[in-house]
């Protein structure tokens, strides 16, 4: 049976007829790792290439179908299924990979993964490094999704280029070769850290939008309302009364609004300017409502007044006075 190909170190990867030999090879990835055949029809096969990024070990194979066991793989890694598919079980549960559709964070726990033909890419890395760029990336001091104690399953297929920039690193790395030193100086650590991160903060925040409650979508609208004579609230004031995220927070809006929580905010304040302009006392001014709602500038509010209601507010004020005289 032929192997399928690496997701990088095609040219230059050790191949292996025995399962033993190959496991040996992959150990120095996730120490602990054994290798049995599986019976099937042609003889077995192997093929494995590996490289030292910085702070992340990683490692590419080539199976015919077999299954691996790990029982002290001494820290965390996380797996993709390039062509083919795994399972792996652990305590009375399991977790299918497919390519391009799942990875698979997996802390050290010991486990049994049964493969077909197929191809995959590991990497062994350090879980303190891993949230240290979750806070950068999400410009909070508390994590948006931390992997917990078990095998954790992410989806890929929801957003497809976090597939297609997966394979471009694959492709960086093939370039560095065996040079480890130029690895560490190109950052492909830190890359795929990043890359780690955002699979994670993306997963979260699809999980989230597909269940936004409607409390919270109506206490920001409320929260608008009773500021709307004040000022404009800010994108990042409504995610705090919401408690969602920015993602979610759109999510919410667009679903019931069909327009973004800015835009809502917007047509509410303009509503709210005609009101006050149907009532406006003869003795006041166009401009002093602007300061007064918020607006820096009469020009400001009368761009946006007229895009919304076609008629600038002196047509509004103009056009009212003249029914209540009618």
């Amino acid at each position: 049976m032929a192997l399928l190909p690496l997701s990088f170190g095609q040219s230059r990867a050790r191949r292996f007829t025995s399962a033993a030999a190959a496991a040996e090879a992959v150990a120095t990835t996730i120490p602990s790792l054994q290798m049995f055949d599986l019976p099937g029809p042609g003889s077995p096969a192997f093929a494995s290439a590996d490289l030292v990024c910085g702070s992340v070990k990683v490692a590419t194979n080539s199976v015919t179908p077999c299954r691996v066991t790990v029982t002290d793989s001494q820290g965390w890694h996380f797996f993709v299924s390039v062509a083919g598919q795994s399972k792996t079980l652990w305590d009375r549960n399991e977790i299918n990979l497919l390519p391009g559709q799942n990875m698979m964070i997996m802390p050290n726990l010991p486990r049994t993964s049964d493969r077909t033909n197929s191809s995959a890419f590991v990497a062994a890395f350090d879980i303190d490094e891993l949230l240290k760029r979750q806070r950068a990336m999400s410009g909070a001091e508390s994590i948006v999704h931390v992997p917990d104690d078990r095998p954790t399953k992410i989806p890929l297929g929801f957003q497809p280029a976090l597939w297609r920039t997966f394979t471009h690193i694959c492709k960086i790395i093939d370039a560095c070769g065996e040079d480890s030193a130029l690895a560490a100086r190109l950052g492909v650590d830190d890359l795929i850290y990043r890359w780690l991160a955002t699979t994670l903060l993306e997963a979260e925040d699809t999980a989230e939008t597909q269940h936004v409650p409607r409390g919270r979508v109506d206490f920001v609208c409320d929260y608008i309302r009773a500021t709307i004579d004040v000022r404009p609230l800010t994108l990042t004031e409504m995610e705090n009364a919401s408690a969602l995220s920015a993602r979610s927070l759109q999510y919410g809006f667009m679903r019931r609004f069909g327009c973004s929580p800015m835009q809502w905010q917007q047509r509410e304040r303009m509503i709210r300017v005609r009101e006050r302009l149907f009532l406006l006392p003869p003795d006041a001014t166009i401009t002093e409502l602007a300061y007064e709602i918020g607006f820096s500038t009469l020009s400001a509010l009368t761009t946006l007044y007229k895009r919304h209601f076609g008629e600038t507010p002196i047509q509004t004020i103009t056009s009212a006075r003249i029914h209540r005289n009618a």
